[in-house]
């Protein structure tokens, strides 16, 4: 009685256990009993699972987070698939991989390098963990250098593709320094991408103190360094220590979070739509004076992982991997070129890895005698130092001696003589100029004496000239002679008058 329920019905787990029971106690009961109990134990299971499955539904619809789907077109190991980034990114400028990372910024400055995925994101409830190793240089040298992660709605791709392999990796631009020009007429400014962009960036800037920032935009902001960057709310930390860096990108439909753990966060309101493309874009700065070196902040990328937090959409579009030949183990296989799309140039491959290793080969020959040659020079240049410091005594010396300035008169004579110089310089060249004058006279007096009709005139002028200075010296002659006449006649009257006035006066005397 102690087994019956109150309600008159056995527990379903008494039930069952009673029924284990009269089984052992009767076989023959229990095998015709045994179905049912099967059939009960499979009910309630089944009730059990179903019951699991649906608060597990429910969690994953209350906490997307929870549930995570690992997205392996979008993601890049370490050390990288050189399969998976052929077939899933497109990679430009500075950016190669390695054996241990994938290199964004190999250290160099006013150069720029590009990483998009070439699918975009199915989904906008997502987040990045990207992985990565820093370092600068020991004295800073280049300004307006660092690198950006983005979400845009703009295959990068399309964008930068074309535009990066006429300018940015063409050598001659380069050298020039012409590439950059190319990229502010697009607009293309902000550390390798857009200044206007449709998404999300993430901002890790080299200044003095770097800092990481984030700003969405929806195209109609012009974001520009110094300006709109670093933000009042940027995560300010050295993440060019020479260590790893994780960093959290966590995208919601109506919100955003850049979490670097240990160091701080930023929360971002915006709305963000699936269908966008993820990147990494780099510049290397400007050098702030010419004679400074050519170094800037060297990055690699360790790892770069996305993860689809919405269960109900796929996340990424499904596609295939360049996958790698299965070859013999001892066998040697050069993955990139099998890889590669441009296998017709192995041949020229081929030429310039000759050529390298005869550079190489030359390098190593020549290594002692340029060993030998910089200790030769390094130690003329001692003599030449100690030599101009004896040089400086001997005048300290003679300047003591003589009382006098030596060096500042030479530099004054050698004023004396520089001005000498210009002066005999410059009536050399008036003289060259008066005697081309002259040979030009000359030349023409001859051309003119070989022209017989030109000749007569010049006779017949001469003889009008002579016969006009005869005529005018006989007039001239003439009219002297009329007046010395009268001057002696002048001189003859008066002295007869001054004759007669002395006699007059002696007359009177006289009487």
């Amino acid at each position: 009685s102690s087994s019956i329920h109150p309600s008159g019905r056995a527990p379903q787990a008494r039930r069952v256990g009673l029924l284990r029971a009269s089984a052992l106690r009767d076989p023959r009961r229990a095998t015709s009993r045994r179905p049912s109990i099967v059939m009960m134990e499979a009910v309630r299971h089944a009730a059990g699972l179903r019951a699991v499955l649906a608060l597990v539904g429910f969690v994953a619809l209350r906490l997307p987070g929870t549930v995570a789907q690992r997205l392996p077109g979008h993601c890049i190991t370490g050390p990288p698939n050189i399969n998976a980034l052929a077939s899933d990114w497109w990679l430009g400028g500075t950016v190669m991989p390695t054996t241990e990372a994938l290199c964004i910024a190999p250290g160099s400055p006013d150069r720029i390098g590009a990483l998009w995925s070439s699918f975009p994101l199915l989904t906008n409830n997502f987040e990045v963990t990207m992985t990565f190793r820093g370092r600068r240089p020991a004295a800073r040298s280049v300004k307006d250098s660092g690198f950006a992660f983005w979400y845009v709605y703009e295959n990068g791709t399309a964008a930068q593709s074309q535009l990066m392999f006429e300018h940015a990796e063409n050598q001659d631009a380069i050298v020039a320094g012409t590439w950059f020009d190319a990229f502010a007429k697009e607009g293309m400014q902000l550390l390798g991408y857009r200044n206007k962009y449709h998404g999300l960036g993430v901002f890790f800037l080299d200044e003095d103190q770097p800092s990481v920032s984030a700003i969405p935009n929806d195209n109609t902001r012009e974001i520009k360094l110094g300006a709109a960057l670093p933000t009042y709310d940027a995560v300010k930390f050295d993440f060019f220590s020479n260590t790893d860096v994780a960093v959290k990108i966590s995208i919601e439909p109506n919100q955003a979070m850049v979490e670097i753990p240990g160091k701080g966060k930023i929360d971002i309101k915006g709305e963000f739509k699936a269908g966008g493309y993820v990147g990494v874009t780099h510049f290397g700065g400007k050098k702030m004076a010419a004679e400074l070196p050519e170094a800037s902040p060297y990055v690699e990328i360790r790892s770069f992982e996305v993860v689809n937090r919405d269960m109900a959409s796929v996340g990424e579009a499904p596609h295939s991997t360049t996958n790698v030949p299965v070859t013999p183990p001892d066998e040697k296989v050069d993955v990139l070129a099998e890889s590669s799309s441009f296998r017709d140039h192995r041949a020229e491959s081929d030429a310039i890895k000759d050529l390298t290793n005869m550079v190489f080969k030359l390098i190593v020959e020549t290594q002692p005698q340029r060993q030998l040659m910089a200790s030769s020079i390094q130690s003329l240049t001692k003599r030449v130092a100690a030599m101009e410091q004896s040089f400086q005594m001997l005048k300290a010396e003679l300047d003591k001696k003589t009382g006098h300035k030596l060096g500042e008169e030479f530099s004054s004579l050698k004023k004396e003589l520089a001005s000498l110089t210009s002066v005999a310089t410059k009536e050399s060249q008036e003289r060259h100029v008066k005697l081309e004058t002259l040979h030009a006279d000359i030349t023409d007096v001859h051309r003119k004496a070989a022209e017989p009709d030109h000749f007569e005139k010049h006779l017949d002028a001469l003889a009008q000239s002579n016969s006009k200075v005869i005529d005018q010296l006989q007039g001239e002659h003439q009219r002297m002679f009329g007046v010395s006449i009268a001057a002696i006649a002048f001189i003859l009257i008066s002295g007869l008058a001054l004759y007669n006035k002395f006699r007059c006066w002696e007359k009177k005397h006289v009487l």
